[in-house]
């Protein structure tokens, strides 16, 4: 996949809310999943679907969008499936952004600037 066609499918895969919400969890090891005394590094679909409160098929269904898109990833061991986040794909997208925005550009305002100023009623305008 090309990069524009991958930053697509990412943008894609973000726009969804109980997506951003899967990887919330995916984003935070204390809600892996434990297996014989062990933290695995992921969370099972049954797990997610626990903390969701959603249909085990609607967070299968959200977690191949994530995965296509490439922000998620899984291992599988037995029967079961433990997806974790992809930093590599995240990474692309914060570095997308930040090629957007012009350091060299932006205007050096002085201290006294009324664009410094806290907003309140002592300094509102008149």
């Amino acid at each position: 996949m090309n990069e524009p066609d991958m930053l697509d499918a990412l943008w894609k895969a973000l726009a969804d809310p109980l997506r951003r919400k899967i990887l919330q969890y995916l984003s935070r090891p204390e809600y892996f999943c434990q297996s014989q005394g062990k933290t695995v590094d992921g969370i099972c679909v049954q797990d997610l679907a626990k903390y969701l409160d959603v249909p085990q098929s609607t967070v299968s269904r959200h977690l191949a969008i994530l995965a296509r898109s490439g922000c998620v990833v899984h291992d599988r061991w037995k029967t079961w499936h433990y997806y974790r986040i992809n930093p590599a794909a995240l990474k692309a997208v914060a570095a997308w952004l930040e090629a957007l925005t012009p350091r060299d550009r932006r205007p050096s305002w002085p201290a006294e600037s009324p664009r410094n100023l806290p907003v309140g009623p002592a300094n509102s305008p008149e």
